[in-house]
């Protein structure tokens, strides 16, 4: 399974077909080597949301605040994954991030979608920061808000979801 996760990590920081949600109709379908039902796992929600804002810090941007709408619209996203066995800012019907923001109900002038399958979360973050398109919905100046979710679906087989808005 680690090389599964790597292969899509490399696939992730190589190509970004989901570093921006607006160019991605891509849908992955996945098969879990170990799993389990899925599973919210709040230690690495903290860990990538400080890694988030140090990242941001680095380049002297102002912090991320937490913002409940995008965490829970970042928990919908992760669960439809895990429980749907897809990878991918458009789902196995055709919806896409831009779909999902308008039935939310979300209104913002900017909102961004940064997506990992990975194994844990300095992996999952390390690819967030080599790919170009994921490193810049991370370090945006007009971003200011950011919700996080973090869901397993088996044993090194996880979900990173960060959702970003103005």
């Amino acid at each position: 399974m680690h090389r599964v996760a790597a292969l899509l990590t490399a696939l992730i920081a190589f190509f970004p077909f989901c570093a921006t949600a607006a160019n991605d109709e891509d849908c992955i379908q996945l098969a879990y080597q170990r799993p389990h039902p899925p599973a919210v796992m709040p230690a690495e929600e903290r860990d990538l949301f400080n890694d988030v804002n140090a990242a941001r810090a680095r380049r002297h941007l102002g912090p991320l605040a937490e913002d409940p709408t995008l965490t829970a619209f970042a928990y919908d996203v992760a669960e439809d994954m895990a429980e749907r066995h897809y990878f991918g800012h458009t789902d196995p019907d055709g919806q896409t991030f831009q779909d999902r923001i308008k039935s939310a109900h979300l209104d913002y002038r900017y909102a961004a979608e940064n997506l990992a399958y990975d194994q844990d979360e300095p992996s999952a973050n390390a690819a967030f920061l080599h790919s170009r398109g994921h490193f810049e919905n991370i370090v945006d100046p007009n971003t200011h808000r950011l919700g996080v979710a973090v869901i397993a679906a088996g044993d090194g087989e996880v979900f990173y979801v960060e959702e970003f808005s103005d």
